[in-house]
């Protein structure tokens, strides 16, 4: 065999075992990451936990604050589902008051499309932006891309664990604003209950706006205690 044809089999041989030697494929990791996170909800489809939840609302140009409220609240989560919240306790600028004035004034809307679960490919496109051990990165991180721009569109970063998959934080917005909305980012982040993922931080920060009717900034901030993962 020439020196030549030794060289280049030399270099094949070495580029097909480097290949093999890189792990799975992006989408082979992002279709592991759509099965467990399936699978949990499936095993676990709510959660009810305790939190703490503080709410100040801001003069958005001059960040004056105008008021804070702050209550102490029962919360049941199913998945594909709207929150029940029970408001045990409830203060208002210092000021200890009946639970329905910490109630938050929510249009009557339907929930969010799931991410993952039946119907989540129908909704959305996932990206792999990050996975450990390239680019110094130590987690994985998806780029989640809704398919339609609408009010129950989720856009944004999911972060997941290197080991098991486990939902660390959550990052984004709204694909679409709907009347009266300017502004709109969303924050949670995740506590780990035998090896699951629980609520443990939420920030929402937005404005309304309405000309001549409405020009408010509100930040509501959360944070979780007692949380239990519900199989039904």
């Amino acid at each position: 065999m020439k020196w030549q044809q030794l060289v280049w089999l030399t270099l094949f041989v070495w580029v097909g075992t480097a290949g093999s030697a890189q792990g799975p494929s992006d989408q082979e990791i992002i279709d592991q990451i759509y099965r467990h996170v399936s699978d949990f909800e499936q095993q676990y489809p709510g959660t009810q936990i305790n939190r703490t939840m503080t709410v100040r609302e801001l003069d958005p140009k001059s960040g004056e604050l105008k008021k804070t409220s702050i209550s102490q609240e029962e919360v049941w989560t199913r998945v594909g589902e709207r929150p029940r919240i029970k408001i045990l306790r409830c203060t208002v600028d210092g000021q200890t008051r009946e639970p329905e004035a910490c109630k938050r004034k929510e249009r009557d809307r339907k929930a969010p499309y799931r991410i993952f679960g039946p119907g989540g490919r129908d909704h959305y496109r996932l990206k792999l932006t990050a996975r450990p051990g390239v680019a110094d990165a130590s987690t994985f991180k998806l780029e989640v891309i809704p398919r339609e721009r609408t009010s129950r569109h989720f856009q944004g970063i999911l972060e997941f664990s290197a080991d098991g998959f486990r939902l660390l934080s959550s990052r984004g917005t709204i694909a679409d604003y709907p009347l009266g909305l300017k502004k709109f980012s969303l924050e949670l982040d995740f506590a780990e209950l035998d090896g699951y993922p629980v609520p443990a931080r939420s920030k929402i920060d937005l404005t309304l706006y309405l000309p001549l009717v409405l020009n408010t900034r509100v930040i509501s901030e959360a944070v979780a205690s007692n949380q239990r993962l519900l199989t039904q």
